[in-house]
């Protein structure tokens, strides 16, 4: 999981005022302006998406194979395999929730994990047995988000974000267009709100956690 304080530390020092100043004259003003408004006009509540997300899984919380088929029937493959993190680790990913991948990386994970040969992939869960309760809550928080379309879920921010640590070059900084600044700053305040969620739903649900620790009797499913 994300070193998030280390995360924001570093992405401050990228966008900063003058950064964003400078990088505004690369499009009109025109644009932006209409950049401005679609913000708006797709902006939610953080606070109403984690309640919708809480009652889901304290819906199934009871059951978590129930969680697991809820995920399966919105047509999410979950794959749990022991020691996802050195399998994905080749292809610069994490255990849990992954968006949609393209090329090298979707063929890889299609060999591996659907023994078949394809460039592209669905999104998916890749879990251990013993993957933390309040970490699948966190990564499904994410995977909820994907799925109802929140801005900064999308492939292109999540890619930017995965590549945080290498903007942090003052040459590659440089390079960035506005358009991809405020992708990869929505990107971090969805992860944000994902790892703030998990922080609540402990305080509330503190016995949660030894009912969804359940989830690692799961098996490995194909879609």
């Amino acid at each position: 999981m994300y070193n998030i304080e280390s995360i924001i530390k570093r992405i401050a020092k990228i966008i900063c005022a003058n950064k964003i100043a400078l990088l505004k004259m690369k499009i009109t003003p025109k644009k932006f302006c209409n950049y401005s408004a679609d913000l708006q006009i797709k902006a939610y509540n953080a606070d109403l998406q984690a309640d919708k997300v809480e009652k889901i899984i304290q819906k199934y919380s009871s059951d978590p194979k129930k969680l697991i088929e809820y995920i399966k029937g919105a047509k999410t493959q979950i794959h749990v395999i022991k020691k996802p993190e050195k399998l994905l680790s080749k292809i610069g990913e994490e255990a849990g929730f992954i968006t949609p991948l393209k090329g090298i990386k979707a063929l890889y994970l299609n060999l591996l994990l659907n023994k078949k040969i394809s460039f592209k992939t669905p999104e998916m869960f890749v879990i251990d047995k013993d993957f933390s309760s309040y970490l699948f809550c966190y990564e499904f928080y994410k995977w909820y988000c994907y799925k109802t379309g929140i801005k900064g879920y999308d492939i292109k921010s999540q890619e930017k974000y995965k590549k945080v640590f290498n903007y942090c070059e003052t040459s590659k900084i440089e390079d960035l267009t506005f358009d991809e600044i405020i992708e990869l700053k929505t990107a971090i305040k969805r992860d944000i709100e994902a790892i703030e969620f998990v922080k609540n739903y402990s305080k509330k649900h503190s016995q949660s956690s030894k009912v969804l620790n359940k989830i690692k009797q799961g098996k490995a499913v194909r879609i």
